[in-house]
């Protein structure tokens, strides 16, 4: 029922078809009689339908007429009516009753093809002369033509007989698991078989003159012709896809033990991928071609392939219904230029040359054929050629005789190519089935009953890996060429051609097998001219295959037999690295892949009884084979398992050739017979089925076709005559031949004479005939060309140098990519350089002209070994005896002071050009001038200018020596350092820790006491320039010698005073420093020199105004005038505030200078003892003594941690819970992509192929390949900075960490890396093992990449000639080249170009989607993970390029102090943004496209807006004098932003804290702007602004925003001067007393004119926190933004993770936020 639906279906199809097309539908023309429908089917011959239908392509198709469109249709009565007119023969399709064959004589007229014309004539149109052949004037009716691809001929099952279909079985299949893997079990190795059973003896029968050929007269030329049979049939030799090789164990005595391989290579045939899936669907193999004799051998089994065949090379189509042939004579195929996958194994006969050249033979030195393995060998492509010219005879004459009254063709080419196609199809279907498979079977099939469509056609499995392989016995080690009958029939030697040819052959004319295979044109197209034939019409340049046809017309085949000569049995073709394999143990291990059961089953199957022993073997089959040999078979199949017939394990071939007779075997004959049998009867394009309504052919056609012979076919595409050929190729010439034509075959040798047998159907002897042949080739009587050996082939071999070089090179390039960057940083301080010596020559005249009276010196002084030096400017000071060592630019670096000085050491560098001072209380000064000219002449100088003064102690020594007895600046330092832990230890009574015996022994105790520190030294152990006036002072109070040097005692008494003595003294030694005269009192302009060199001291810049303000304040205070003059008890009652008292005791000098790490852990070193005890002086207010609930409480007061901190860990995932959250996500969500593509790659695809090859490395490759994409997709949207701006002004704020695209951003690149990392290395693995594979199996595999089948695809071709392997190197590099620069270090010192190679990130994305289209492995996917991310990426690039190419005019330009520059321009029109925001600018005048980001410093209800740039970089550098040197109208810029960040949330929060540092003040100014201008920041309370700078002095325009915003209640602003000292240095203690009263008088700071609180020293952030958690107790969240250097914010960061764990927080959370500059 489901077929009839079906075929209703199939013909309502064809009914729109014919309505649409106006053509008459052909199926119609066939008549189904009744018993055709498809219910008469039977189960044993029903075959189900496929799940798969055919394409539209591969329909039948007919051809519209080939007259003018426009006509009218002619109408049937018409058609009939004159028909009736017209001669028998008129319309071609219909035959006259003359079938009578004509005579050779009669159509042979010469020996060309085209002189043969008339056996077509009478063939087609029943006409003796095919010039006078009157075939009428009218077009016949179209006939249906059958389809290349073999669908729809059965019109019920349309795929029946179709390409690509599965093979038939007769039984079940034996799989080893019943599903798919091949048979195994007790089945014997295959070569013990092959070895044992069908090895060919040099002799055949009772004496040693007897040769093993066929005893029936049977010929190569069956044999041959057999093998095209066979290729027109089937094909299922190509492999499975992915490979599966079922290799074949190499036993120890076999030949292939000399290749070192243990096993042969053996792929699995390729099967129907629905297919062996489970028990009820096991494995079935396909059949690549019809099973029809349609022809495919001749047109290809599909259309494109057959309208190659008919093109020329230049891509023309041949008229006139041609095949392309190579020339206008036509004599072969047109060479394969435009490259059919012809099947292109590579030739074993020249494996050395294959080697050598890494390559094959091209596939385009091959004829195009139908047969994509027509090529094989000489013999088959013979009959190729054969079918070939036959088909174009045929065109020609239809050309010829189907023409109109003028003379021009009634058929288009395409007509006539289908008809003849038509005709050749049915002469190749008689003569295989009428003519050759009577002669190979020694019987004919049973009568042809007519067209039955419920018959399957299909290739059965028995026939296809045993029965089809019967011919093997009989092929011939090689085939003779033989000449024509006027050249004697002598045999014609075979010398090669080209690079193969050999002067002297040794096979006696034979080409031999073994070394033919896929070298088949090259006996054809060797040089021979035929004696005594010069005036015959033949070929003379060349042998052509008339030669061969001869040779092997005329030679025996071997004996049909169970032998099987070494062509095959171990001579056959293999890959490249097996070049030689055993055809016959390919024979059974093929029938086991195919899962095909035992010897018994098959017979069985085919209705023969089962054979049990080795007499019922000889009885049942009638064998001629030995019995030894049966049993030797039954011997060898023995298994040592009990209860195992060894009969029941034989493989079919094995059984089936040793059942060989003078025939096939009973079962070789039933599955031949089967399978012809059904393909004829199953065919509705048989050429005998009569079953159409308009016959395709007539009843006289169809006996003519009949009549037909092989030889007629033969002769009449060759050069042939009758005598050349003898009237039935397949067997032996016999004795009427040799009488008939006397001058070919004589008794003289070559030629032998022979006795042929007849035997009868039952395989009885009847008689025997005379016959002639060649001598029998066989290597003991008959020399032939020997076999080359087996050969292996190292696919790796050519690849070891680009492999290496590749990986090196890539390697070395990103070594060079790395090694940019401390170039360019390098090349920059180069360039600063230049700039620098440029002014060189300025240098000594410009120290002139700055008021020194001395000329300078140009040298660098000498740091150290492994330092650099650095260029200085000698200065001799006459009046203070001093050598100044400046900067260029004038700064003071070093002063040698020698007024104290009696004598010095001066080392003269005698193989150099430096000079040495030796400076016995400080380090050594060595200097290198430019040439040792220059170094004596300053000499000479210094000598001149101080040599009165001092005793210069000269000496000579070289460089080496003299640099070996240097006291460097280091060693200096490390002898203070010693020194000062000595003096702390005796000025605090610290006891010697354990451990440090040895480093304080007595030699550096001796060395400590006679140190003596410089001023210099002195002023920086103290932190201070030496040439304050404090330093002065201070010095000149503890040098009590005045030797100009502080000695160990001397320091230890002043360290003394300061750490034992009481305020009084401390009192008392300031006031005496200043008390110049020592007349016990200071004058007002002493003691305002006294604030004035204290202020000086600590770097501040306070007018003197202010300062003599301050000082008439304090002294009016006091009741004293301000020309009083202040005793030592006035100097004590200006210092009468207890708290001052209290703070002075405590006051210490800070010794900034002296690096004494403190130690951690329970037991203290001397060194913890001394900073405990300085700290104890600073520190030692107890946090009682300050009231801690006023907010003004923030002073960096160190409080004492009481209780126990909570878990830190749970705190820092309280604070950055989100960042964490969605890491995690990220994070598995990124494992989840590399698990699933590995576990596709390791489980799902395990039998996919390229997994079996590289090992696990696939899969991890792919995996990172996938987490590579997504991490990379999922990278746009952390570069959404619009998108990111808005969604965080969402509630989706409160869930997603907006502010951490940044960090995120980073982690996603890091996350690429890595798995980019593991690619790239697993990639570098996996192409090594892809490199060691064969072609084929990478052909399969990576099925993309087409190339030459001669090409052997090595590690430079899948790295340099494919899409994926240049972009994947390509790739590398750039992603070098992003992240190298993308470092830290390179974006400090090499930015442009970071940010140059951050922006070919397209590149990188369209590199990467390149990488993917070349489907190495699979289809690409980048493009899935891509889509998302790069549509929202793309609109939010769309957002900010629609506004950053507006040009921005800048209205004002400001050079402010500190390298700031001040920009104001216009706001544009829309723009809205929120304080604390940033944009991106870019200069029109610099470069257009380069943006960088800076925070706007304007409100958002200012009309401009502003921003504060500070020169830190090349581009903000260009910025400050770009707008340094414009005029008006200032540069423009280009603008991109609003971007949102962290600070703009400080509203967020009940009490924020913003944290200042340096420049990075500019996002709070517009935020303090803000909320002073609305007075409404919403939830937040309280704003505590916290500044932190050197000096406010540097930031003029910030302290007018904060004298602003002072009258705003919620902002609590404290500055923090770092330019100072400790909190309760003695200085600042002094300073302090200072501010106070200048604010008490002023209410105003004196330093920064603002009355917010000023701090000396930097904050203590831990203790303002905490401060805070008490001023603010119902706070539970506090929100820290800062932004600054990373040092600040680090030390907040780490602030507000120590206060969020404390308990006496409360569990107060600090949530910090946070940019870095």
């Amino acid at each position: 029922m489901e077929l009839c639906v079906v075929s209703l279906l199939v013909l309502l199809f064809g009914c729109i078809v014919e309505g649409h097309t106006g053509i008459h539908l052909q199926w119609s023309n066939y008549a189904y009689p009744q018993d055709y429908l498809p219910s008469s089917q039977t189960p044993a011959t029903r075959r189900p339908p496929l799940t798969s239908q055919p394409s539209a392509k591969s329909r039948p198709f007919v051809f519209p007429s080939d007259t003018d469109e426009s006509k009218p249709p002619i109408p049937p009565d018409a058609l009939q009516d004159e028909a009736r007119m017209l001669k028998p023969e008129s319309q071609g399709l219909q035959g006259s009753n003359t079938v009578k064959k004509p005579e050779p004589n009669q159509w042979i007229k010469g020996r060309k093809p085209i002189e043969k014309l008339n056996l077509i004539s009478w063939l087609i149109d029943g006409c003796l002369d095919h010039k006078n052949c009157d075939v009428g004037t009218r077009h016949e009716d179209l006939p249906e033509f059958q389809t290349f691809d073999g669908f729809f001929n059965n019109l019920f099952q349309v795929e029946l007989g179709a390409v690509d279909t599965p093979l038939l079985r007769r039984v079940p299949p034996v799989y080893e698991d019943g599903v798919y893997q091949p048979v195994k079990g007790k089945r014997i190795n295959p070569f013990v078989a092959s070895d044992e059973l069908m090895t060919r003896r040099p002799i055949c029968g009772n004496t040693e003159q007897e040769a093993c050929g066929s005893k029936t007269g049977k010929t190569a030329f069956l044999v041959f012709f057999g093998q095209q049979v066979v290729e027109e049939m089937l094909d299922a030799q190509r492999p499975g896809c992915p490979p599966e090789y079922f290799n074949i164990e190499i036993p120890p005595n076999n030949k292939f033990n000399i290749t070192g391989k243990k096993t042969l290579p053996l792929l699995r045939s390729r099967w129907s991928q629905t297919t062996g899936q489970s028990p009820g669907n096991p494995r079935q193999q396909l059949n690549e071609i019809t099973p029809w004799i349609d022809g495919g051998l001749v047109y290809g089994t599909a259309k494109g392939w057959a309208d190659v065949l008919r093109t020329r090379p230049n891509g023309e189509l041949v008229e006139n219904g041609l095949l392309a042939s190579v020339d206008d004579d036509g004599l072969y195929p047109a060479y394969n230029k435009l490259r059919l996958p012809l099947a292109n194994p590579p030739p074993p006969a020249n494996h050395t040359d294959w080697v050598k050249q890494h390559a094959t033979a091209p596939v385009d030195r091959f004829f195009v054929l139908g047969n994509p393995r027509g090529n094989e060998n000489a013999f088959l492509l013979s009959f190729g050629i054969v079918l070939f010219r036959w088909h174009n005879l045929i065109a020609t004459y239809l050309h010829q005789t189907r023409v109109n009254a003028d003379g021009t063709s009634k058929w288009s080419g395409e007509r006539i190519f289908q008809e003849a196609r038509k005709w050749v199809i049915a002469t190749y279907q008689h003569l295989v089935v009428n003519k050759w498979l009577p002669e190979w079977l020694d019987e004919e099939l049973d009568e042809y009953k007519g067209y039955n469509p419920s018959v399957d056609p299909q290739i059965e499995q028995f026939f296809q890996t045993a029965a089809m392989r019967f011919g093997h016995t009989l092929v011939t080690p090689g085939a003779y060429m033989r000449d024509y009958a006027c050249g004697g029939c002598k045999p014609v030697p075979f010398y090669g051609v080209g690079r193969n040819r050999k002067p002297n052959s040794p096979s006696e004319g034979a080409v031999r097998t073994c070394n033919i295979y896929w070298r088949p044109q090259e006996p054809l197209l060797m040089e021979y001219k035929s004696k005594n034939c010069e005036g015959e019409h033949i070929n003379h340049e060349q042998a052509d295959i008339d030669r061969l046809l001869m040779g092997m017309a005329s030679q025996r085949a071997e004996r049909e037999d169970n032998m099987i000569i070494e062509d095959l049995r171990g001579e056959v073709f293999g890959p490249l690295e097996f070049s030689r394999r055993d055809l016959m143990a390919i024979n059974i291990q093929r029938g086991r892949d195919h899962g095909t059961p035992d010897y018994n089953t098959a017979r069985e199957s085919f209705g023969l009884k089962r054979i049990k022993s080795v007499d019922d073997y000889i009885k049942e089959t009638k064998t001629h084979t030995p019995k030894a040999t049966i049993e030797k078979m039954e011997e060898i199949h023995k298994t040592d398992e009990e209860g195992v017939d060894p009969w029941e394990n034989i493989d079919v071939w094995t059984g089936g050739i040793l059942e060989t007779s003078n025939r096939p075997g009973p079962l070789f004959r039933a599955i031949i017979k089967d399978q012809f049998t059904r393909i004829r009867d199953a065919d509705r394009f048989w050429f005998e089925n009569r079953k159409w309504k308009k016959p395709r052919f007539t009843e006289q056609q169809i006996e003519r076709i009949k009549l037909l012979e092989v030889f007629d076919l033969i002769v009449s595409t060759t050069r042939m005559k009758e005598e050349d050929l003898q009237p039935n190729p397949f067997r032996l010439p016999l004795e009427e031949f040799k009488t008939k034509f006397p001058n070919c075959i004589t008794n003289d040798p070559p030629w032998i004479s022979d006795k042929c047998i007849n035997y009868d159907s039952a395989g009885i002897e009847r008689n025997s005939t005379r016959c002639y042949h060649f001598p029998q080739l066989q290597s003991n009587r008959n020399p032939v060309e020997p076999c080359t050996l087996v050969q292996n082939y190292d696919y790796f071999d050519g690849s070891e140098i680009s492999f290496i070089m590749t990986y090196t090179s890539i390697a070395l390039a990103i070594l060079g990519i790395a090694s940019l960057v401390p170039l360019i940083a390098s090349y920059r301080q180069k360039e600063k350089h230049k700039v620098l010596m440029k002014l060189q020559k300025q240098v000594p005249q410009s120290f002139k002209t700055g008021g020194t009276n001395s000329s300078a010196s140009l040298a660098r002084e000498w740091m150290g070994q492994g330092r650099p030096p650095r260029a200085v400017a000698l200065l001799i000071n006459d009046d203070k005896k001093t050598l100044e060592l400046r900067s260029h630019s004038g700064n003071l670096l070093r002063v040698i002071d020698l007024s104290s000085r009696k004598s010095l050491e001066v080392v003269l560098v005698n193989d150099g050009k430096h000079l040495i001072l030796k400076n016995s209380n400080e380090y050594d000064c060595v200097l290198e001038f430019e040439s040792p000219f220059l170094r004596d002449s300053f000499y000479s100088l210094f000598i001149q200018r101080l040599g009165d003064t001092i005793t210069v102690d000269e000496q000579n020594m070289g460089l080496r020596q003299s640099l070996s007895t240097v006291t460097t600046k280091e060693a200096r330092i490390a002898r203070l350092e010693t020194f000062f832990k000595v003096v702390f230890a005796h000025a605090f009574a610290i006891e010697q820790p354990k451990g440090n015996e040895k480093s304080l022994d007595a030699k550096v105790i001796k060395e400590v006491f006679r140190t003596e520190l410089t001023q210099t030294e002195f002023a920086e152990a103290l932190g201070m320039q030496s040439s304050s006036s404090f330093v002065e002072r201070m010095f000149t109070l503890v040098d009590r010698d005045q030797n100009g040097f502080i000695s160990f005692r001397e320091f230890l008494d002043m360290l003394i005073i300061f750490a034992k003595g009481t305020a009084e003294d401390k009192m008392k030694l300031m006031f005496d420093m200043y008390d110049i005269s020592r007349s016990g009192y200071l004058t007002t302009e002493e003691f305002n020199a006294m604030i004035r060199s204290l202020a000086e001291a600590s770097r501040y810049d306070v007018s003197s105004e202010d300062i003599e303000l301050a000082v008439i304040g304090m002294l009016e205070q006091c009741g004293l005038k301000r020309d009083s003059k202040v005793s030592f008890q006035d100097f004590q009652e200006l210092l009468s505030d207890p708290e001052n008292k209290k703070t002075l005791g405590y006051a210490e000098l800070s010794f900034t200078g002296v690096n004494v790490p403190q130690t951690k852990g329970p037991r203290k070193s001397h060194i913890d003892s001394a900073r405990s005890a300085v700290l104890s002086i600073y520190g030692g207010i107890e946090a009682s003594d300050k009231d801690e609930s006023s907010p003004n409480a923030l002073e960096g007061i160190t409080l004492t941690t009481s209780g126990r901190q909570q878990s830190p860990f749970s705190k820092w995932v309280e604070v950055y819970r989100l960042q964490i959250f969605w890491g995690i996500v990220y994070t598995l969500v990124f494992l989840s992509v590399f698990a699933e593509r590995a576990y596709v790659y390791s489980i799902e695809s395990e039998h996919g192929g390229l997994r079996q090859i590289a090992g696990y490395g696939v899969s991890v490759t792919r995996g990172a390949a996938s987490a590579m994409m997504f991490a990379y997709a999922t990278l746009l949207l952390t570069m959404c900075r619009n998108s990111i701006t808005v969604l965080r002004e969402t509630f989706l704020h409160r869930f997603v960490p907006f502010d951490s695209f940044l960090d995120m951003h980073k982690y996603i690149a890091i996350l690429g890396l890595l798995s980019s990392c593991l690619h790239v290395i697993g990639h570098s693995i996996n192409f090594y093992h892809i490199s060691t594979q064969t072609s084929s199996d990478l052909s399969c595999l990576f099925r993309d990449y087409y190339r030459p089948t001669h090409v052997l695809p090595k590690f430079h071709y899948w790295a340099f000639q494919t899409i994926t392997g240049i972009t994947g190197i390509i790739l590398v590099l750039h992603a070098a080249l992003i992240y190298i620069f993308a470092t830290a270090y390179a974006r400090a010192n090499a930015f442009r170009i970071f940010w140059a190679t951050h922006a070919t990130y397209p590149i990188w994305y369209v590199l990467m989607l390149l990488h993917g289209s070349g489907r190495l492995v699979q289809d690409p996917l980048f493009g899935l993970f891509l889509v998302g991310p790069l549509v929202i990426f793309i609109l939010d690039k769309l957002v900010t390029i629609g506004r950053k190419k507006v040009e921005i005019p800048v209205l004002d330009a400001k050079i402010l102090p500190s390298n700031v520059t001040k920009l104001v321009f216009a706001r544009p029109i829309g723009f809205e943004y929120k304080s604390g925001q940033w944009v991106r600018i870019a200069s029109l005048d610099l470069n257009p496209s380069e943006f960088h980001p800076f925070t706007i410093s304007s409100a958002p209800h200012e009309p401009h807006l502003t921003l504060h740039i500070r020169a830190v970089g090349p581009f903000t550098a260009n910025i400050r004098q770009l707008y340094d040197r414009s005029q008006r109208p200032l540069p423009k810029l280009y603008l991109d932003g609003p971007y949102g960040e962290g600070h703009q949330d400080w509203w967020r929060y009940e009490v924020s804290v913003l944290v200042g540092g340096g420049i990075g003040v500019t996002p709070f100014a517009s935020i303090l702007k803000d909320v002073a201008a609305n007075q409404n920041p919403r939830s937040c309370k309280k704003i505590y602004f916290i500044w932190v700078t050197r000096t406010q002095k540097q930031f003029e325009w910030m302290v007018d925003i904060i004298r602003e915003i002072e009258n705003c209640q919620i902002i609590s602003v404290h500055l923090f001067i770092t330019q100072t000292y400790q909190k309760f240095d003695m200085r600042t203690v002094l300073l302090y007393i200072c501010e106070r009263h200048f604010q008490r008088v002023n209410n105003k700071s004196l330093f920064t004119g603002l009355r917010s609180v000023t701090h000396f020293g930097r904050p203590n952030f831990v203790s303002m926190f905490k401060t805070l958690t008490k001023v603010h107790p119902n706070v539970k969240k506090f929100g820290v933004f800062s932004c600054g250097p990373f040092g600040m914010t680090k030390n907040v960061d780490e602030a507000c993770a120590v206060v969020s764990t404390l308990d006496e927080s409360k569990s107060c959370l600090f949530q910090h936020h946070y940019e870095n500059f």
